[in-house]
């Protein structure tokens, strides 16, 4: 399998864009939605539904971590769909006065929106031999992050798990929409 290196180096600039784009990622995708659930639990329990169901079309994004952490080409084209889906599913607004999430949501629907048009580009990371530097400099954060997690870890098995978190989360989504068919014809489930 090729790997995402190259002898060009990745200028400053484009390393430190990313770089932020990825700290923005984990705040407003990981740890501003785990502080709004805890308090969905204690005092917003009618945001518990969107948040539960944020969740699951953001573990899209960690995918996308771990197959860009296993150089996995197939992470350009998961991290815009992720971009995509999340807004999609914050897309109707619970009953709440809550001003916290109210503004966390309509920020992560924008960042969202507005990454996925910007990495567009990106998608000719599928197919470019050897990887365009663009390429290389979106895979920097994902592997460093992976390696303060799994430092034992091979790039080969990160992919691994990437592919098949990939896999879960494709028959997750299955398994939910055949409920809510299910559900929506009145059969008990």
């Amino acid at each position: 399998m090729p790997t995402m290196t190259d002898e060009h180096p990745i200028p400053t600039w484009l390393r430190g864009l990313v770089r932020l784009d990825f700290v923005a990622a984990v705040l407003l995708t990981v740890l501003a939605p785990l502080v709004l659930l805890i308090r969905a639990f204690t005092r917003h329990r009618e945001q518990l539904p969107t948040l539960l169901a944020y969740w699951r079309s953001s573990s899209l994004l960690m995918v996308t971590v771990y197959l860009l952490a296993g150089e996995r080409r197939s992470a350009f084209l998961t991290g815009i769909a992720a971009r995509l889906l999340i807004p999609f599913t914050l897309r109707v607004a619970p009953a709440t006065t809550d001003r916290w999430f109210l503004r966390w949501r309509q920020a992560v629907r924008g960042y969202c929106l507005l990454g996925a048009v910007l990495n567009m580009p990106l998608l000719r990371c599928l197919r470019s031999h050897p990887p365009a530097t663009i390429c290389r400099a979106y895979a920097e954060p994902p592997r460093e992050f992976a390696a303060l997690l799994h430092p034992r870890a091979s790039q080969e098995q990160l992919g691994r798990v990437g592919v098949w978190g990939l896999w879960a989360f494709l028959a997750g989504a299955v398994l939910v929409r055949g409920i809510a068919a299910l559900r929506s014809r009145g059969s008990v489930l």
